[in-house]
């Protein structure tokens, strides 16, 4: 018996499986969401940003990529596409000239707005199936999965995946 699992079981038993889920899962509501934002040419990872920009306008671009988990290079690239489209702006932090401040545009406050507004249609009706108090404990299991696997909260796992603990938990390539 490994983790309340029984290697024993029969073929004909489903094995029911946290990890083969959780991918499933994830896989059909990334394509999805990435669906829903498409009319507004707006990727998820771009979401992702602009949200954390509108949530902590000022701080550093480093220390939003920190924050985050991107990797800097990759930081580079996703600020300089938003800013080449108007949605975002680096300014010169007057504390230390040596850093940029990351701030949304009033265009990039308009997109966020209809980005969040299509985001919750989709997640109403992702969880529709569910109670409040449902999605609330699905969502705080879902966090202490995340955490064990080395995901900081908010970070998403495709740009975690350059941290150390989730580096050292994959399997070595062939």
């Amino acid at each position: 018996m490994i983790i309340g699992v029984n290697i024993e079981r029969s073929a004909a038993e489903p094995f029911r499986s946290v990890g083969f889920k959780l991918s499933s899962a994830g896989y059909v509501v990334a394509r999805r969401f990435r669906a829903v934002l498409a009319p507004l040419q707006l990727e998820p990872r771009e979401f992702a940003l602009l949200r954390a920009v509108a949530a902590t306008e000022g701080q550093s671009q480093q220390a939003t990529g920190e924050r985050l988990q991107i990797p800097s290079s990759r930081m580079v690239a996703f600020v300089d596409a938003l800013e080449a489209r108007g949605l975002i702006e680096r300014r010169h932090n007057p504390d230390d000239r040596r850093t940029r401040t990351l701030y949304l545009t009033a265009d990039g406050r308009d997109l966020l707005g209809r980005a969040f507004a299509a985001a919750s249609v989709f997640e109403a009706d992702l969880c529709a199936d569910l109670s409040d108090a449902e999605r609330e404990q699905l969502l705080d299991l879902l966090e202490r999965v995340g955490t064990r696997l080395g995901l900081s909260p908010g970070a998403h796992g495709a740009h975690a995946a350059m941290s150390e603990k989730l580096l050292a938990d994959e399997p070595a390539p062939e």
